[in-house]
């Protein structure tokens, strides 16, 4: 099971929020590549990327830090945040990015979703980002239109990667992760699913790697990492091997 390490984005430098509130924000680093480097010198080979500005659909500066990121570090870049059109997935793309989230675009239209994923086979994976069962889009300030399980159905059957599910009550709150609802949707739709939000302590992570052969394909830690509640070496060696395609 992989472990991908959060960098959240505001202006340029790395902070976490309480659920998705941007008026909560903590600035853990000013300098997101810095903390890169320490991700990959503790044994991470993942990095999880959201750009917070893009993502509420603000101007965002920060494309320069994933450059930077992919020509000094060996780190493979699991990106989202603000990925609307197809010329700004492109973008990415040819900055080096591994792997991109789509959210708001793809639960606004699902056909975009269909089209990426058939342009871009497995690259594509779906940020669900869910608050008491509802849907959030545009950095978790609206709800979705759409019905999670009806949603959730279409996008399976795309030639997408998988499902990053965010359980928004449990984000940046240290309270634990919500385990049972990822295992029943990595297991009702037969699609590999990362878990997000809650993770908080050692204990979490084991929990989880329990349930890898239910679907849940990894996992994405940022604030017990920031606040030393989780040492990544300890993780890894829970988790196992880090190596994980596209």
């Amino acid at each position: 099971m992989i472990l991908y390490p959060a960098i959240d984005l505001i202006n340029k430098e790395c902070v976490r929020l309480k659920k998705g509130d941007y008026s909560k924000k903590t600035v853990f680093n000013k300098d997101p590549l810095k903390q890169a480097q320490i991700f990959e010198s503790e044994g991470c080979t993942w990095v999880h990327i959201v750009d917070l500005d893009a993502a509420k659909g603000d101007e965002s500066k920060n494309g320069s830090i994933l450059l930077e990121i992919k020509k000094k570090t060996n780190l493979k870049i699991q990106f989202g945040g603000g990925i609307r059109t197809s010329e700004r997935l492109k973008s990415l793309f040819d900055l080096g990015v591994d792997r991109a989230i789509i959210g708001t675009a793809a639960f606004k239209d699902l056909n975009f979703l269909a089209s990426m994923a058939s342009d871009y086979p497995r690259r594509i994976w779906l940020g669900t980002d869910v608050l008491d069962g509802k849907i959030k889009i545009n950095g978790w300030t609206e709800d979705s239109d759409k019905d999670l399980d009806n949603a959730l159905d279409f996008a399976s059957k795309q030639n997408i990667g998988g499902i990053i599910l965010t359980d928004i009550n449990k984000d940046g709150m240290m309270q634990g992760p919500n385990i049972e609802m990822t295992a029943d949707i990595a297991s009702k739709y037969k699609i590999p699913v990362i878990l997000s939000g809650g993770v908080s302590k050692i204990d979490d992570i084991a929990m989880i790697n329990e349930f890898e052969d239910k679907g849940i394909s990894g996992l994405i830690c940022g604030r017990a990492i920031y606040d030393n509640k989780i040492d990544i070496a300890e993780a890894i060696k829970i988790l196992g091997n880090q190596d994980a395609q596209n």
